[in-house]
């Protein structure tokens, strides 16, 4: 769950929600520059966040503070069942993809691999060989995974180079919706994201990402096959201490969704 605090106002984008958004805006990757994606890769984006449905229709509750439970605050034991649950539920659906959002979901916790040094969860003492454990057996399921996927006759430094790439493109696409969620389509800000290839055999280049404060998301170079308009859905709240959990998920069930509209357009 995305909170956020706007004036008087708590604004809530489930997580899965801003997955869904994010497979909208992957849709539309690909142009004369930048070569298209693989379905499974547009299933990945759209469904990295599926785990967090649950916990976000029961809304986490925070005692100290009254309100919900911000996403990047989660306990790390909770963060690793919401993941896993989701992961392993695409994985039967499309291994491929499921792959994708296991790398994802790792990548929080290492780094992103070494993709983005400046981000990785911080585990407590008292978890590192939990942690460590979760790690290393997840990552070997995905051998399997890839010798179904592999053909012999492909050079294999190439195949998994191309995972690789699937991988980065799941980065920005989620870096990218979470801009618009957990801002208001006033709000001025920018991003740089990356690096990124526009083909498997290119290199890798940053995305400059801006909100203008006018309702669009900037983007250059510009990945996607056209301008277009993506929605993201929230709940608004009052910005007030809650007495328990019954109080908040109350106050959550009767706030109407809404649809805050942004354009996707080039520089």
């Amino acid at each position: 769950m995305f909170v956020t605090k706007h004036n008087n106002e708590i604004w809530i984008v489930n997580q899965f929600d801003h997955s869904v958004q994010a497979g909208q805006v992957a849709n539309h990757w690909g142009n004369d520059e930048f070569e298209p994606i693989s379905k499974s890769l547009v299933t990945a984006v759209e469904k990295h966040d599926i785990g967090w449905i649950e916990p976000d229709a029961e809304v986490l509750f925070d005692e100290e503070t009254g309100k919900p439970v911000n996403f990047i605050n989660i306990n790390i034991k909770q963060h690793v069942k919401f993941y896993s649950n989701g992961y392993k539920k695409i994985l039967e659906e499309d291994p491929y993809a499921g792959m994708l959002i296991g790398m994802h979901w790792i990548g929080l916790y290492t780094s992103r691999f070494g993709y983005d040094p400046t981000f990785t969860y911080k585990i407590p003492e008292d978890l590192k060989d939990f942690m460590q454990k979760t790690i290393i057996e997840t990552q070997k399921e995905w051998v399997d995974v890839k010798m179904n996927y592999w053909e012999f006759n492909q050079k294999r430094s190439e195949f998994e180079d191309k995972i690789w790439m699937d991988y980065e493109i799941l980065q920005i696409m989620d870096r990218m919706s979470q801009l618009v969620s957990l801002n208001t389509l006033e709000d001025k800000t920018e991003a740089v994201l990356g690096p990124v290839r526009k083909t498997q055999h290119s290199e890798g280049i940053q995305l400059n990402v801006q909100l203008p404060g006018d309702g669009s998301l900037v983007v250059d170079p510009f990945p996607f096959s056209k301008e277009f308009e993506t929605t993201v859905k929230l709940r608004r709240i009052e910005n007030k201490r809650y007495s328990s959990h019954a109080e908040l998920k109350e106050a959550i069930i009767q706030a109407p969704f809404e649809e805050m509209k942004w354009k996707i357009r080039s520089k």
